[in-house]
């Protein structure tokens, strides 16, 4: 099939297909073939084969997005495969990627997985301590890393393992020394490469382990999922399929590929043969967006969350006709949107009303999102309700999935024809999910992980005696067959930027001073962390006396201008060493402590998460602001 170039936006060259009803047929059966790949592997040779000279990315340079071809990155990706021979790298060694969303990462894991090695994300925001113990625990024959301060990093965790091991430079950083290697200063590879990596991806089986990702478990000690290339293809053609992605669409990528929901997005052009737009940074998106102007926005809640929080204080700002003139809209469009998804008519005066509010206000909106959207996805945290209905108001679906990285990502979506607000979706092909006696979400299927990686104990712990994967959360179904997500069994905070945090890990670090009694982490949903601290009596009323502090009771103290500081150097020292995300932001002084007599403590002493929640729920809901 012949592509051209049928517009161009800002610099941004847009490839589109002829209008020719024969050639999209062809392009049809074309990647019909690709989806046939039983392995990432093979369905990646059959797409260089079918469109070498198609684009994979667009990357902006010097201001402008330009096409990067899937020829191209064929040949990046030799490169990479004739280094690996020089250096012995094979099948079944382990490769770490440190590093932000980069092309050079998508070609690197390309590479690894063509020849059967396993991919090891890891976040370039982890920790040292993670850090060290991910690349001490998988064993890698090489890490990749972004630029000179994650080079710096893996230097430490290599001299803290006594460990040599090869590192590679992935951005061209000339802060980087010399004798490290550079990802541009890899060689072409000769001719005789191709034939080779062709040899090698037919000898990639489906249950071959692809990657392992690794998450915090309720202890923060990570935990390394074991996913295979079955694993990968059932999760991309599942999706694909349940939302019909097509060779058609552009997205603007900037998950990082380290989450599984990323790196899913990574890897779908493979088998579908969408674009994949990099934004040059987390706060260029918006920017980006109304450039690129894609087709498929993949996310975490946090971003729609920032585009409707924009959108709300332009209107707060807005005088009062043009304020009333989007709160109408708004409404006219939400209820549009509600009778869509519940598939019920839409009455033809409001059918009129809805024509003009789109014209006023909407259309307005979906323009500062490009205004070619099909749909958004949004997955790794629950989305609020109103928010999901907010932007079907504006005429824009944002399909919320549900999974974890042991289920390769998302194992329910809404599709685009079959959607509930307020729900995760349906199960996509090959998935299975049953609701236990105790109301916990369990699952089976082709997207299941196959292990905890060199941990048979955790693997064991996860799974019933059936062979069922225990999520830890609890949900049910409605009526119409969406799964809800109710409420979380384990005490695992996930933000409303997809992170995983294990809150008793920065408990028993605030814990550690001695000025600390009890402390709870909360952050679930939201976008960052804050603590209740229980001072440590005894300690406090020493340190009040001896720095002449009038006081008559605890309740005194906590409220104290001197002892707020005190604690807010507490909270810095707690807050060294761990990842971004990881630190908390706020804190709030209790005047008691935590006990089983308040109902506050179980007998043996664990706090109950759910009834301190409930009893401080106006002190936390302050440290938000609300």
């Amino acid at each position: 099939m012949q592509y051209e170039y049928r517009h161009t936006v800002n610099g941004v060259a847009m490839l589109e297909p002829h209008k020719n009803k024969n050639a999209v047929e062809s392009w049809k059966g074309r990647d019909e073939v690709a989806l046939s790949g039983r392995t990432i592997a093979q369905a990646y040779i059959q797409r260089i084969e079918v469109a070498a000279d198609h684009p994979v990315f667009f990357l902006k340079k010097e201001g402008i997005y330009t096409p990067f071809l899937w020829k191209e990155h064929f040949e990046k990706v030799l490169s990479v495969v004739h280094f690996y021979e020089e250096l012995g790298v094979a099948a079944g060694d382990r490769a770490c990627i440190v590093s932000q969303s980069r092309p050079e990462w998508n070609i690197v894991d390309i590479a690894n997985l063509c020849l059967g090695v396993v991919t090891v994300p890891i976040y370039h925001s982890s920790s040292l301590d993670d850090t060290a113990y991910i690349i001490g625990h998988c064993e890698p024959k090489i890490i990749f890393v972004e630029d000179a301060i994650q080079l710096k990093k893996a230097e430490e965790v290599l001299k803290q393992l006594s460990r040599k091991i090869p590192l590679v430079v992935l951005a061209d950083d000339p802060a980087c020394p010399t004798t490290a290697t550079r990802f541009s200063a890899f060689p072409p590879a000769p001719q005789s490469t191709a034939t080779k990596l062709r040899q090698a991806s037919s000898t990639v089986a489906p249950q071959t382990l692809a990657t392992v990702v690794y998450t915090s478990g309720t202890t923060g000690t990570p935990k390394g999922v074991a996913l295979t290339h079955a694993n990968l293809v059932s999760e991309i053609i599942g999706v694909s399929d349940a939302v019909h992605i097509h060779p058609g669409d552009t997205t603007l990528t900037f998950l990082p590929f380290a989450h599984v929901l990323g790196r899913v997005e990574s890897l779908i052009p493979t088998f579908t043969g969408v674009r994949l737009a990099f934004a040059e940074s987390i706060n260029s998106v918006p920017q980006n967006i109304v450039e690129i102007k894609p087709t498929i926005l993949v996310s975490v809640p946090r971003i729609y969350e920032k585009i409707n929080a924009k959108i709300q204080s332009e209107i707060a700002n807005a005088p009062a006709a043009k304020k009333a003139i989007f709160n109408w809209s708004m409404d006219v469009g939400r209820e549009v949107a509600r009778l869509h998804a519940d598939r019920k008519p839409v009455p033809f005066l409001l059918a009129a009303k809805h024509l003009v509010a789109d014209r006023l206000v909407c259309e307005k909106i979906r323009s500062k999102l490009g205004g070619r959207l099909r749909f958004a996805i949004s997955g790794g945290a629950p989305l609020a309700p109103e928010l999901s209905e907010f932007f079907a108001g504006c005429g824009i679906q944002i399909l919320e999935g549900y999974g974890l990285t042991e289920t390769t990502a998302a194992i329910t979506c809404n599709r685009p024809e079959d959607l509930c607000f307020g729900t995760v979706g349906k199960p996509i092909a090959g998935a299975f999910i049953r609701i236990a006696a105790d109301g916990e979400i369990q699952m089976k299927g082709n997207v299941l992980f196959q292990e905890y990686y060199k941990n048979p104990v955790a693997t064991k712990e996860a799974m019933t005696e059936d062979g069922w994967f225990c999520s830890g959360d609890i949900g049910e179904f409605n009526s119409r067959g969406f799964l809800k997500i109710t409420d979380r069994k384990k005490e695992l905070i996930v933000t409303s930027g997809g992170k995983n945090i294990a809150p008793q890990k920065l408990e028993n670090i605030l814990k550690s001073n001695h000025f600390v009694s009890s402390a709870m982490v909360y952050g679930d949903k939201e976008k960052y962390l804050v603590a209740l601290i229980c001072p440590n009596e005894p300690e406090i009323v020493k340190w009040a006396k001896g720095k002449n502090i009038a006081f008559s009771g605890i309740a005194d103290l906590v409220t104290n201008a001197e002892v707020q500081a005190l604690y807010d150097g507490v909270l810095k020292e707690a807050n060294q060493g761990l990842a971004s995300y990881e630190t908390i932001k706020q804190f709030h002084l209790l005047p008691s402590d935590f006990t089983v007599e308040t109902g506050e403590l179980t007998p043996s002493l664990k706090i109950k998460r759910k009834i301190i929640t409930n009893k401080h729920r106006p002190l936390i809901e302050s440290m938000y602001g609300r």
